[in-house]
């Protein structure tokens, strides 16, 4: 044990001495493993951790399909035939997702996600409540559904965490709801669902009104039952049930998706990239303080030599420098550390809320233990191997040889190898970072079909019974517009039931006059949304002909739609859409004329290409959510809060959504390609500057090796641009090397990102040429300022060295 502290001590000694290497080196490991075990925590968590449910690999989700969309949700009728005719499953449970009012409890009035599920939901994903208990199938039937779980966040929010709110009466859309459970903060099925009631399926309940949201399908599969197993059988129930008069209209297919697949899907592709980029940067790294160790090394021969001639053993030299790459790597580990901790509040920006909460985002040990077992491992080898190589030697043998000018080590060729490797591996991250930043700059430069300078946008939420009946419902919302309009900077105002990259867009069939519903569903699906008059000026959209929607068109008069480019095109190939009749194959819709065309919009995110789209009048077709846009003079901070007043003088019990300035919706919508490509960024600057300070030391340790050698030209006519030229050479020779090698890796990288890379080619022209000359100026500049340092050394001096 003292020898084994006397060599720390000593190994601590040598390491302070040389500041300028130790601190290369711990940063270099800090810089590793802290990127390392932050992304590779998240991937673990999000991509490997199993859900927090029983036996979650048995869940599924179902989804009813057709040959235009793979994913539809599944009707009320189409979930009760698969619960009384599929065998393969042992649960199918059903929940549906509404926005309500919640009243009571002496607070104000407050907007609530509220879902519903049928009774076995919480018994097949094997979660029990906190407080109270979930529901009872027995106790709930039509017109008996009036019990309230609560969700862990709205029960701290609103109660206080207090266990007395069991048995409490609270106003839900101004009916009384029972409270009799709440949910455990693990629970995140629905993560923005913060109430659930029961959903009864039973013919006549209001559930089964046709407008309601299509059900979200969750099933466990019977023990044994195999994923393709259950495909086959409910594929061919799918198709038995399509055949059956009950079911026209209804899409024909279904599709299963594992629970786990479906959750993570959204960030599957960033974080097996990001995964994939750090590994390549820690290698960068590994390699880099492999190359850093070896020189340090070879400077080191003649010192191990003369040790080894007066009688030290191998194992001493050995564990000498096993000392000294342990407290490296112990170093370079707890500086990582830090630096992971730092780097989580990044990786909170990227991983969407719904996969996993920022505050579950934690480092993971054993991807810490993992990362700092890599660092150590690296520095042992290329640490301990050259003392080893030279312990080997004859002591006077080795004393000769260093003299002579040749190194004991025999370790050039593995210093080049090693920047060739740093070279390609630094190339790879640098295209990833370029092509995700130049799909930022097309998303940025990408038409959005509306103007969002000065508009602002709110959701208004009618609910009650005062509200059930239609006409109310547009009284009020009249009213509200009215005021609205009269503010004080008011341009324009304007009601929908969504606008441009806000979500929630509905999906129909389109049909022409004489045309079937089957010829229909031979075509793309549609979307459509409601909207009040006004709402082209509001949102800055262009009427390409004829005239937007106005509040005169009511259920009194004929009816009519304005449809967009896109739809105009598909629909009407080759002829005017003006004029024209269609028809969504929704219950009650009639036929309706086209009497506008606007210019396409970006609706549902700015990377994608516009859908085919059409407007209702609202006043025409009563939608289940509206949203209030306002264009205005006035900043938002002046704005919303004048809004909410007039909002709640219209209706005090109306519940008030977040005022938002649609700059900051588009800014939302490019916010993860943004983040993405910093990280990519960070991530392919840190592995470049890895780069170049490797193939720098590689190169300037060379150049030393060569002093009298380059002393020797010089004296006989060599001139000094002719020897940078040479020396410059060398390294350019290794860079193309690892520019080669790297442009394979970059490729396959292209490829994988196909699926982010958004408004440029997957292979972009200006990505792959500009990355390389990047990297080749980079390692020039590496191997010109050693190249320059050797031939101003004097050449007398030069011809001195290592006589």
């Amino acid at each position: 044990m003292s020898q084994l502290l006397q060599d720390l001590r000593l190994s601590l000694r040598r390491l302070l001495r040389e500041r300028a290497f130790t601190t290369v080196v711990v940063a270099t490991l800090a810089l590793a493993t802290g990127a390392t075990t932050a992304v590779f925590s998240v991937v673990y968590q999000v991509m490997l951790r199993p859900l927090p449910y029983s036996q979650p690999e048995q869940l599924v989700r179902l989804y009813q399909s057709s040959a235009q969309r793979e994913r539809l949700g599944v009707s009320y009728p189409v979930l009760q035939a698969w619960r009384q005719d599929a065998r393969v499953f042992e649960h199918l449970e059903g929940v549906a997702l509404w926005d309500r009012t919640l009243t009571g409890n002496d607070a104000a009035p407050e907007r609530v996600r509220t879902g519903r599920a049928t009774t076995g939901l919480w018994a097949m994903l094997g979660v029990q409540p906190l407080l109270g208990r979930a529901f009872d199938e027995e106790e709930v039937t039509a017109g008996r559904d009036d019990l309230l779980l609560l969700g862990h966040g709205l029960w701290q929010r609103r109660f206080g965490g207090s266990s007395r709110v069991l048995g409490q009466s609270l106003m839900l859309d101004g009916r009384p709801h029972t409270v009799v459970g709440v949910l455990p903060a693990s629970f995140r099925f629905a993560p923005d669902v913060e109430a659930w009631k029961p959903l009864v399926l039973e013919p006549g309940h209001e559930a089964l009104h046709p407008g309601d949201v299509t059900l979200r399908v969750v099933g466990r599969l019977r023990e044994g039952v195999t994923l393709d197993t259950a495909r086959r059988e409910m594929e061919a129930l799918a198709e038995h049930l399509s055949r059956e008069p009950g079911m026209t209209g209804q899409a024909p297919g279904v599709r299963l998706v594992p629970l786990h697949a479906l959750v993570v899907e959204g960030a599957r592709e960033r974080l097996w990239m990001l995964a994939g980029i750090v590994a390549l940067v820690l290698l960068v790294a590994c390699a880099n303080v492999a190359n850093l160790l070896l020189v340090r090394a070879s400077t080191r021969e003649q010192e191990v030599s003369v040790r080894a001639a007066l009688g030290a053993s191998r194992w001493q030299l050995a564990r000498q420098f096993l000392a000294e790459s342990a407290l490296l790597a112990l170093l370079g580990g707890a500086a990582g550390l830090l630096l992971a901790l730092w780097s989580m509040d990044l990786l909170r920006r990227v991983i969407p809320g719904d996969v996993l909460p920022p505050e579950q985002l934690r480092l993971q040990a054993h991807v810490l233990l993992i990362a700092l077992g890599v660092s150590l491992t690296t520095c042992l080898l290329f640490g301990l191997a050259p003392a080893l190589r030279v312990a080997r030697a004859e002591a006077r043998g080795a004393l000769g040889v260093s003299r002579a000018g040749a190194s004991v080590t025999g370790s050039g060729r593995l210093r080049a190898l090693l920047v060739v490797v740093q070279v390609a591996l630094a190339f790879v991250p640098l295209v990833g970072a370029g092509l995700m930043l130049r799909t930022l700059h097309a998303l940025n430069d990408a038409p959005l079909g509306f103007e969002p300078r000065g508009v602002v946008a709110t959701d208004v939420l009618l609910s009650g019974r005062a509200y059930e009946d239609d006409s109310h419902q547009r009284q009020a919302l009249a009213t509200l517009l009215e005021g609205v309009r009269a503010m004080p900077g008011v341009t324009s105002a304007a009601l929908a039931s969504t606008i441009p990259l806000w979500g929630r867009n509905g999906i129909t069939q389109i049909l022409r006059p004489g045309e079937s519903e089957a010829t229909a569903q031979t075509r793309e699906l549609s979307t459509f949304r409601t909207a009040s008059g006004d709402l082209v000026r509001t949102l800055g959209l262009s009427l390409k002909e004829g005239r937007e929607l106005s509040d005169s068109d009511t259920e009194g008069s004929p009816p009519v739609v304005v449809v967009n480019e896109t739809f105009a095109l598909r629909h009407f190939p080759g002829e005017r859409a003006l004029g024209q009749r269609v028809k969504l194959t929704l219950e009650g819709e009639a036929f309706r004329e086209v009497v506008g065309v606007v210019r396409d919009a970006r609706h549902a995110s700015i990377g994608e290409p516009p859908a085919a789209e059409v407007y209702l009048p609202m006043n025409q077709f009563t939608p289940l959510y509206t949203v209030l846009v306002v264009r205005s003079s006035q900043p938002l901070e002046t704005l919303a809060p004048a809004l909410r007043a007039h909002l709640r003088a219209v209706t005090p019990d109306l519940p008030l959504g977040a005022v938002r300035a649609m700059e900051d919706v588009v800014d939302a919508s490019r916010g993860p390609t943004r983040v993405l490509g910093e990280l990519l960024a960070l991530l392919a600057s840190l592995g470049l500057a890895l780069s170049a300070v490797g193939l720098h030391g590689g190169i300037a340790y060379s150049v030393s090796q060569r002093t009298r050698e380059l002393g020797i030209r010089r004296a006989l006519g060599a001139t000094d641009s002719r020897l940078v030229r040479m020396i410059v050479r060398q390294g350019a020779r290794l860079a193309l090397m690892g520019l080669g090698l790297g442009l394979v890796g970059a490729a396959l990288l292209a490829r994988s990102l196909s699926g982010m890379i958004q408004g440029v080619d997957t292979f972009d022209p200006v990505t792959f040429l500009t990355v390389p000359a990047l990297l080749g100026a980079v390692a020039l500049v590496a191997c010109w300022l050693p190249a320059r340092r050797a031939v101003q050394v004097p050449p007398g001096e030069a011809l001195r060295a290592e006589r």
